[in-house]
């Protein structure tokens, strides 16, 4: 009869806490395989799940976005000649857009400096008239105090 062998603690596994036994496996006189998935384990934090599902995707190279013509043989890619023809629209109605714009504003504000322009003339008028008033007032109201200070006019104020 053989003399049983001390089971061999899993590399990396280790137990959820200090009352809970180290998980063991039995191996007969081989060194357990890395990276052992124990049935019913689950990952301790998020990013040993990400590691283990990045180590199962197949490596790809990275796609740049344009390949130097060399690779390629020659003029660019049919992608290539999409992205630069649908740039190419895009800058073109950003363009039209923006100029749109600024003609639009540049109507509006010849149009409020017309406004602004008449609206000057009509109170330099409204000025203008107003000192003539005044003007005129003040000559009425020199005649009213000539008139009254004469005392050679008889004086009418007792006959009312």
């Amino acid at each position: 009869m053989a003399a049983p062998r001390p089971p061999r603690v899993v590399p990396g596994e280790a137990s959820e806490s200090d009352s809970e036994p180290e998980l063991l496996v039995e191996t007969a006189g081989e060194a357990p395989a890395a990276g052992l998935k124990v049935p019913g384990e689950a990952s301790e934090t998020e990013e040993e799940e990400e590691e283990e599902e990045e180590q199962q995707r197949p490596k790809t190279p990275p796609v740049l976005a344009e390949e130097p013509a060399a690779v390629w043989g020659g003029g660019p890619s049919l992608l290539q000649q999409r992205l630069r023809e649908g740039t190419g629209r895009l800058r073109g109605a950003v363009g039209s857009a923006l100029r749109q714009s600024y003609g639009s504003a540049a109507r509006s504000l010849g149009g409020l400096e017309g406004a602004l322009g008449r609206a000057q003339v009509t109170a330099a008028a409204a000025a203008h008239c107003l000192r003539l008033a005044r003007r005129d007032l003040r000559a009425v109201a020199d005649t009213i105090d000539i008139v009254t200070a004469c005392r050679l006019l008889p004086d009418i104020r007792g006959q009312l």
